[in-house]
């Protein structure tokens, strides 16, 4: 794999996709852990669900994935509802990969393509519900982001977002990371150069674009022990040279991960749920 600084977002899951398939699964999204002993695949369903729970699907839905990933979560809803789904992300790699999990699974209701989430390019009103899950942190223009969701969702549509939150001022921010060069250092070099901004932030931006009834859900106990588990995870990896990645690659992976989790411990980052309805 032989990680590098990244450009952007779509140079940083072109490099990345293949390895993280190994250490985090088919999902590449946080887990909701009800307890410390939750495996990885279950806290991952439980953290879709939570969001499901905020929607009305049925069959004849339309759902915009927004940053869609390899698909993971989108097979995952299209299998419990039969829904359909258009997934979109900047990674070519990621969506090569959807695309041909989604025919080999014969899911003719779910389609990717290559787009940015900032600009679409999909039709007004076309969608009941706008799927954010764990992508706006790498988006600079979040307004644009939350405008383009209102834009493209049917009148009474919802925009659902899981995403992780800063949850301490920028200058407390500014200063944790003067004293810890090394583990941001390390964490943009692994998951890229994530925007974090706070939960009233969010909410701020979502009425600007003109969404209300405002649902949000703090859950950052529940999703602090992924960064462990995806550490974990990723050290059962450390010498198989022929999956694309070195050992350097790997312990990379480890640090930013365990860094990550001691954050959320802190209370410096967070995670949470927002619904916004058109």
């Amino acid at each position: 794999m032989c990680v590098t600084m990244p450009l952007n977002a779509k140079v940083h899951y072109n490099q990345i996709t293949d390895a993280w398939k190994d250490f985090m699964g088919e999902h590449f999204h946080f887990g909701y852990f009800e307890t410390e002993s939750t495996d990885l695949e279950t806290a991952v369903a439980a953290l879709t669900d939570k969001m499901l729970a905020l929607g009305d699907i049925n069959p004849d839905t339309r759902i915009l994935d927004v940053g869609c990933g390899i698909g993971g979560p989108a097979f995952y809803i299209h299998q419990k509802y039969n829904c359909f789904i258009d997934g979109i992300s900047t990674s070519d790699r990621g969506i090569e990969l959807a695309n041909a999990a989604s025919k080999e699974k014969g899911y003719d209701k779910v389609n990717f393509k290559v787009a940015d989430g900032q600009k679409n390019g999909m039709p007004d009103k076309s969608y009941d519900i706008t799927w954010v899950m764990e992508s706006s942190h790498m988006m600079s223009n979040k307004k644009a982001l939350f405008s383009e969701c209102y834009r493209v969702l049917k009148d009474d549509g919802s925009l659902i977002l899981c995403d992780l939150m800063m949850r301490v001022p920028f200058r407390k921010q500014l200063a944790h990371f003067v004293r810890n060069p090394r583990e941001y250092r390390d964490n943009m070099k692994t998951f890229g150069f994530a925007q974090l901004i706070p939960m009233g932030m969010y909410a701020k931006l979502l009425v600007e674009a003109g969404f209300n009834n405002l649902k949000v859900m703090d859950i950052s106990k529940q999703a602090a022990p992924t960064g462990k588990v995806w550490a974990e995870n990723a050290m059962k990896y450390r010498d198989a040279q022929s999956k694309g990645f070195t050992n350097e690659d790997v312990d990379l992976f480890v640090r930013a991960c365990e860094a990550m989790h001691g954050w959320f411990e802190e209370g410096i980052i967070g995670y949470g749920i927002v619904k916004a309805t058109k």
